[in-house]
């Protein structure tokens, strides 16, 4: 069996850290070599990473001052010796034969890559999260004609070929080392994918699998740290952008990487934007709800990060008013101090419209099933939508270039 490295980069997550390093620690395969990274953290990381290192020969802990998780994955990557490399983030936790059948699968199929589905877990629902690209083994061609030209944007706006986390894949340590090393430390937005994407673009040999054995911890206190939208966080955004356009070569790129960047690009500074209920010059000239027509009287629905600065911006305009916010976890969110409504109740409240602020095909077509049942009026439902012919343009009006994502303005 080869040494794995399993690199845990930890910031602060002391409430979580036990249940993650000892889901790494009780794993079935047992040639592991577990670096905990403690990325400055204040509060008890360190004590406990020292509790297991005591306790377990494998584990090694690096104490660094802060420098965010782009850096603290390179200081444990840099360490590991293992043949792969598998990243899991300090607040989630895996099952116990979760390498196990990670490596199998890489020594099947002698592989770069083994790509996992994950469970997404908030409030103690669990809900399996899948890849849109089809399970299965790509050699180098099947990774140019059938990964490649989908797997940052599949053409829907907006949904990914694959999920951009680093975490929860098994690499070839040879294969993402330097680019690692490469992605800049002040990556904070996207910085996942600055690494995932270029790490499938190099490989010859990939396998997308139906394991969801990874548990991808959906704190509510960490759902989009930044809630204020301005110049300074759109530059964060375009810096990732920047990075994977240069590292993907994305001009000219044979399998669309400029359209499929700028797809993701807008989708994240509109989710970020709330759908650009504040800035209506930007509004009214990509209509990402369509019409709307000034004094509409809006429901909301969707609490997650888009529906939460959707609803801040609702708030406090002047043009539109909203009639309420609702989710169908409405009961979790009200735990957390959310103002949100059971959506069997939209019938009761006067609304013009319902806007619908997620992109995430699967739950557009269960909120749309959901509320025909509801009785609610087809014509009243506004899901967020932008066109392809308007990718490039978007990014213009964002301030950026839509092929470089460098700032238009420093030129």
């Amino acid at each position: 069996m080869e040494l794995i490295s399993i690199v845990v980069p930890i910031y602060n997550v002391d409430a979580y850290l036990y249940q993650c390093v000892s889901s790494i620690v009780e794993q079935t395969y047992k040639n592991l070599e577990i670096i905990l990274v403690d990325d400055g953290s204040t509060d008890s990381t360190l004590e406990i990473c020292e509790f297991f290192r005591k306790s377990d020969e494998r584990i090694r802990v690096v104490s660094k001052p802060n420098g965010g998780l782009v850096s603290a994955r390179k200081t444990g990557i840099n360490i590991a010796t293992g043949k792969y490399v598998f990243y899991v983030d300090g607040d989630d936790w895996i099952s116990r034969d979760c390498i196990a059948l990670y490596y199998d699968i890489a020594c099947t199929y002698e592989t770069d890559i083994v790509l996992g589905d994950y469970m997404r877990e908030f409030l103690g629902n669990f809900v399996v999260m899948r890849n849109s690209i089809a399970h299965g083994f790509y050699n180098r061609n099947q990774i140019e004609n059938e990964i490649l030209p989908k797997m940052i944007s599949t053409g829907i706006f907006f949904n990914h070929g694959l999920k951009t986390y680093s975490w929860g894949k098994l690499y070839k340590r040879s294969l993402i080392l330097s680019l690692q090393n490469q992605v800049p430390n002040e990556i904070i937005i996207a910085e996942d994918a600055a690494l995932l994407y270029p790490a499938i673009y190099k490989s010859n040999a990939i396998y997308v699998s139906a394991i969801s054995a990874c548990n991808y911890r959906q704190r509510p206190n960490s759902i989009l740290k930044s809630t204020n939208f301005d110049n300074n966080e759109t530059s964060r955004i375009a810096t990732a952008f920047h990075y994977m356009a240069e590292t993907l070569k994305s001009q000219n790129s044979k399998f669309d990487f400029e359209k499929q960047l700028q797809a993701y690009f807008a989708a994240i500074v509109t989710i970020r934007a709330g759908g650009f209920f504040e800035s209506f010059e930007l509004y009214n000239k990509f209509k990402i709800f369509g019409e709307i027509p000034s004094g509409a009287r809006l429901a909301l629905y969707n609490s997650g990060s888009f529906g939460q600065h959707a609803y801040k911006y609702l708030q406090r305009n002047g043009v539109f008013t909203l009639a309420g916010w609702f989710d169908k976890d409405y009961k979790e969110d009200n735990i957390l101090n959310k103002k949100v409504s059971d959506p069997t109740t939209l019938h009761s409240y006067d609304f013009d419209l319902l806007i619908i602020a997620s992109f995430e095909p699967a739950l557009l077509v269960e909120v749309e099933e959901f509320f025909k049942l509801q009785g609610i009026d087809y014509s009243k439902i506004r899901i967020a939508k932008l066109q392809a012919s308007d990718l490039s343009d978007f990014v213009s009006c964002t301030g950026y270039d839509p092929i470089t994502f460098r700032n238009l303005n420093l030129r």
